[in-house]
């Protein structure tokens, strides 16, 4: 999840401070499983990919979405210098994706309010694309990516609209969709107290901000191990029924 945007902001800033040069290796290699893990969830669901259900071909849908946003957010600074471009578009596409993932699968029925909140939020990611990198120059100092957590807060609230729909219901599609709607809750919570401070992080001067950037890559490593995982067992429990 824009897993080489983070690691350019831990690599650019660690030449500041001699004593980081060891986080400085350690994000990078971390950087590195990024792609890996994806491809695993990818190649994964190309082979069980007509086995799965809806759910699950949606899952991998997204992680491939995501391998496409990490490959390009590690080719675009070769091309125009920063990677800075690719957040506002990865949060409108995250956005637009489970907008249609939670009514489609996991809310009891589409729920129109949240539907146009979703469009709204992705309105407001295009106006914030146009202000930043169309009718101004990018400033890094200034840079603060509002579109980001905008995406983030629309997915809270659907996770939490989830809770709400659930709670006078239970059967085991329930209870799986439970699982996975908390750690999107979890994840896209943590993700958004990330993002609050931004600008503070990219500018601040101290070592706090090193261990926070890669605090949040492990959150999201841990994020795509168990997307992957998820995708694994059903292919393997669709195997095993037959």
């Amino acid at each position: 999840m824009f897993f080489g945007y983070l690691a350019d902001l831990v690599k650019s800033g660690s030449h500041l401070l001699n004593s980081n040069i060891n986080l400085k290796n350690f994000s990078q290699c971390l950087g590195y499983l990024s792609p890996a893990i994806l491809c695993i969830g990818v190649v994964r669901a190309l082979f069980v990919y007509k086995k799965m259900d809806s759910l699950h071909k949606s899952i991998s849908c997204y992680l491939f979405l995501m391998l496409g946003v990490d490959i390009t957010s590690r080719i675009v600074p070769y091309i125009i210098g920063s990677n800075l471009i690719v957040l506002p578009v990865f949060s409108f596409i995250e956005l637009l994706f489970f907008v249609y993932f939670y009514n489609r699968y996991l809310l009891s029925k589409p729920n129109i309010i949240l539907i146009g909140l979703g469009i709204f939020g992705m309105m407001y990611i295009i106006y914030e694309f146009f202000q930043y990198f169309v009718f101004n120059t990018i400033n890094i100092k200034q840079f603060q990516p509002y579109a980001k957590i905008t995406d983030n807060f629309i997915v809270i609230i659907m996770a939490l609209i989830f809770y709400y729909q659930k709670m006078h219901g239970f059967n085991e599609a329930w209870r799986t969709n439970f699982k996975l709607n908390t750690v999107l809750l979890l994840f896209f919570t943590v993700n958004a107290i990330l993002f609050l401070p931004y600008n503070f992080l990219i500018n601040a001067s101290g070592n706090g901000k090193f261990y926070i950037w890669t605090i949040n890559i492990v959150f999201i490593l841990l994020f795509y191990i168990y997307l992957t995982v998820f995708i694994w067992k059903s292919g393997y429990n669709k195997s095993t029924e037959k």
